[in-house]
């Protein structure tokens, strides 16, 4: 049964009730609904929507019904707070599907909705991010729409001044637009570094992991390791390697592998207390993920010859390699073995 948000008596269907049709004409039907000039009618079919494109038929039969052009529409123009909101939500899950990605794209989404990131109501650019993240895992044409629309410069402003609670999507959002090489110059250009340095330092969890994952991305690049360093970057992560929370460990981590490619990075790591945090994950590490990021580092940083002697005189480090290679995950003993290769290394 459809849901409704006003009640008639037991002989007159109210108007804005959601009737539910059958076969070919349920998509046509309910999308006749949602363009409704009744705002409550308006409403509650966008409520149904966001039900029905969680299965895959009903995204083709409400695309093919023109679904995409009317959200758009109501995401950037409508004045009703809650159609607004509801569009939002309806275009966020619509991204979900391959099929209706490519309508998004088809239809200008990204450009249509970007003034939304702007909205008042936080709900409403929480639903426009996740729409874009959504919408940014497809096809390289999905991404670069994205990029054409000048997101990332945007992104990068609106990371450090968004509600915490939006930030996550911000930056994974821009995450998903350095995999472009413009995507990537511009969130460089327009201080994606240092943006990302301070979030690191957020009290939010997640903001923190997605922080660190971003400048980990990032910090591929040249430029953006020697900018990372020169910000203080390798001490704040140094820190986070002590997080409470392990996924902000592993994050941590990664993006201190990135970071000690360069031998700055690698002797910014001292003062930092790099070997003694570094030391710690890898004795207590139980998830793969930061297991791999660990021994990856413990490879970049026993280049180093204080922090290759620590390592080698803390009477852990060598056993806790020995039992990672000696164990049944062939990625995390072949790491084992070329981490330790670098610990025992004589000059």
């Amino acid at each position: 049964m459809f849901a409704h948000e006003a009640k008639g008596d037991a002989t007159t269907k109210p108007k804005d009730v959601i009737v539910a049709a059958f076969g070919n004409q349920k998509c046509p039907k309910l999308i006749e609904q949602v363009m409704s000039e009744h705002a409550v009618t308006r409403r509650n079919a966008l409520a149904v929507l966001c039900d029905e494109l969680r299965n895959p038929l009903s995204v083709q039969g409400c695309v093919e019904a023109g679904m995409v052009p009317v959200l758009n529409t109501y995401i950037s123009k409508s004045e009703d707070p809650a159609t607004k909101d509801r569009a939002s939500r309806a275009l966020a899950v619509c991204a979900m599907d391959a099929i209706g990605r490519e309508s998004m794209l088809e239809h200008g989404s990204a450009y249509e909705v970007y003034t939304a990131i702007e909205d008042q109501n936080v709900k409403v650019r929480f639903n426009v991010y996740e729409a874009m993240v959504n919408f940014t895992k497809g096809t390289l044409p999905c991404l670069a729409s994205v990029i054409e629309a000048e997101y990332p410069k945007a992104l990068v402003a609106k990371a450090a001044s968004e509600s915490p609670s939006v930030q996550p999507l911000v930056l994974k959002l821009m995450y998903n637009v350095i995999r472009s090489q413009l995507g990537l110059d511009d969130t460089l250009g327009s201080g994606g570094v240092p943006t990302c340095i301070e979030l690191l330092e957020s009290k939010e969890e997640t903001v923190r992991k997605e922080a660190a994952t971003t400048l980990c991305f990032l910090c591929f690049t040249e430029s953006a390791k020697q900018a990372a360093i020169k910000d203080g970057a390798v001490s704040i992560l140094c820190r986070l390697m002590a997080d409470s929370a392990w996924e902000v460990r592993s994050a941590a981590t990664g993006a201190l592998v990135a970071v000690t490619t360069t031998d700055e990075g690698k002797m910014a790591l001292v003062p930092a207390g790099g070997a003694e945090a570094m030391m710690e994950v890898l004795r207590t590490a139980y998830q793969r993920s930061l297991k791999l990021n660990v021994l990856k580092l413990v490879s970049n940083a026993a280049v180093h010859p204080e922090v290759r002697a620590a390592l080698r005189e803390d009477e852990r480090v060598l056993p806790t390699l020995d039992d990672y290679e000696l164990g049944d995950d062939t990625l995390i003993a072949k790491h084992a073995t070329i981490a330790k290769a670098a610990v025992l290394w004589q000059p």
